[in-house]
């Protein structure tokens, strides 16, 4: 069986009775609440995230494919260091400043270092049609700090309490689980770690800058998590790390490796403010950090060296085929001749100023959705504006050819009555070393994120 068609699961859905119905979504709602969705907003408030009554449930088959494209799209990402460090113009849309390399050389020391990651590749993928395999976009990479990692599963637990009936009436006799969890993606990591740096590996320090207290609230879920799992963990800030007797420790416990939610700009902000983070740049020199630092080049302008014709022959005939069918056109926003989607040379800012209906600019390295402007929403001005910014520099801006984001349908409650409703929806790659997890999220808006008002797809998959 190639996908699995949700047909199954409409017609089951709507053999509920409307109370049922009511019931079954508030029965989301509440759970969502007490496993640990919630999401804290710009004022420090929370909300329960949002979640859809009607689940992705994907074939083994398709989550084997999405994994060799996950392991593809990372032996780039992982390529991309040596691309800096040895082709002068892949440096300029990589930039780095001074800062940055400086504690990018701790992670380059003379002994190899094992290259760990836990990251997220976000797509366009949807599961239940014939085009699975051909339709979708790869839109950007995020490999450090990614979101989701407690909130996947939890929300694949909601919906198969709310709904497991339902779904083994819709399929008989198949059993149906959750995806891989992206947190036994990140134990696996963890301990495989541990065992390339002949550590056993006992205890955590999951580490987040305090200094910003709004956003995605996993890390105490999932410090939970791990020490059900047999890994004893903390949450701490970077200036927590200390070396005691030349051991590493957070809040008195002594640790062995950190997971982090901090990008590399946070530890120089934190060093700006004369704080040395000296245990942290030990652990990051012995190989302790997850994910590493070499996934600071997860940039969104990496997409342009995947799909700029000047840089192919660096990439796998693999990776080739990948990049032309399943990326989207991306360019880092500069005053310059480049290669357009069709691979004439064009000037790049007339282009975007002639094409925006046809285009998305975003941040370069900011994540959530921040500052991510979808051309056809907004006037001429507003783009002009966009632009304007991203030229002088303040920060960097890369522009994107617009993939297309599809639509599914599901009920929801509203007023305390169920109705139907359509939502965006995009697909969110879970990957390590050697594994794929996967998370939906749905929203009314252009961009699809929970940061922006979004909700929750749980991703099932039939065994």
């Amino acid at each position: 069986m190639e996908y699995v068609p949700t047909a199954p699961l409409y017609r089951e859905l709507a053999r509920l009775s409307r109370q049922e119905l009511v019931d079954r979504l508030h029965a989301v709602r509440a759970l969502s609440a007490t496993r640990g969705l919630r999401y804290l907003d710009d004022y420090g408030r929370a909300r329960t995230i949002d979640m859809a009554l009607l689940p992705w449930v994907l074939t083994p088959t398709q989550v084997t494919f999405f994994y060799r494209v996950a392991q593809l799209l990372s032996d780039a990402l992982l390529l991309l260091p040596w691309l800096y460090g040895h082709v002068k113009a892949a440096r300029q849309i990589l930039r780095l400043d001074s800062a940055q390399e400086s504690w990018l050389q701790l992670a380059s020391r003379p002994r190899r270092r094992p290259l760990a990651v836990v990251g997220r590749l976000d797509s366009t993928a949807t599961f239940a049609h014939a085009a699975w395999r051909t339709t979708f976009k790869m839109l950007e990479p995020n490999a450090v700090g990614v979101g989701g990692v407690h909130y996947a599963p939890a929300a694949c637990s909601v919906i198969l309490d709310v709904l497991g009936d339902v779904l083994q009436r819709a399929y008989p006799g198949r059993r149906i689980v959750p995806t891989p969890d992206p947190r036994t993606l990140l134990i696996d990591e963890l301990r495989g770690v541990g065992r390339r740096l002949g550590r056993r590996v006992r205890r955590v320090a999951l580490i987040e800058n305090t200094d910003y207290t709004t956003g995605t609230d996993e890390f105490g879920s999932l410090a939970r998590h791990l020490s059900q799992q047999g890994l004893q963990a903390v949450v701490a800030d970077p200036r927590d790390l200390h070396l005691r007797h030349g051991r590493l420790t957070a809040k008195d416990l002594e640790i062995d490796l950190l997971y982090r939610d901090c990008e590399l700009d946070e530890f120089i902000e934190i060093e700006s403010a004369s704080h040395r983070l000296t245990a942290l740049r030990r652990a990051i020199c012995e190989g302790r950090l997850v994910s590493g630092l070499v996934w600071e080049f997860d940039q969104k302008s990496a997409w342009e060296l995947f799909t700029d014709p000047a840089y192919v022959r660096y990439f796998t005939p693999q990776q080739r085929r990948l990049f032309r069918a399943h990326l989207p056109w991306t360019r880092l926003v500069r005053d310059e001749a480049v290669s357009d989607p069709a691979g004439w040379s064009v000037d790049l800012v007339n282009y975007i100023r002639r094409h925006k209906d046809r285009l998305v600019l975003k941040p370069n390295t900011l994540y959530g959705g921040e500052g991510v402007i979808v051309g056809d929403t907004v006037s001429q001005a507003v783009w002009e504006r966009t632009l304007g910014r991203a030229l002088r520099g303040d920060e960097r801006y890369v522009v994107q050819q617009r993939a297309q984001i599809h639509t599914e349908r599901f009920p929801v409650l509203e007023d305390g009555r169920a109705r139907e409703v359509e939502r965006r929806v995009v697909s969110g790659f879970f990957f390590n070393s050697s594994g794929v997890g996967l998370v939906g999220r749905f929203s009314t808006e252009p961009v699809v994120n929970v940061s922006r008002g979004g909700g929750l797809l749980p991703a099932l998959m039939v065994q």
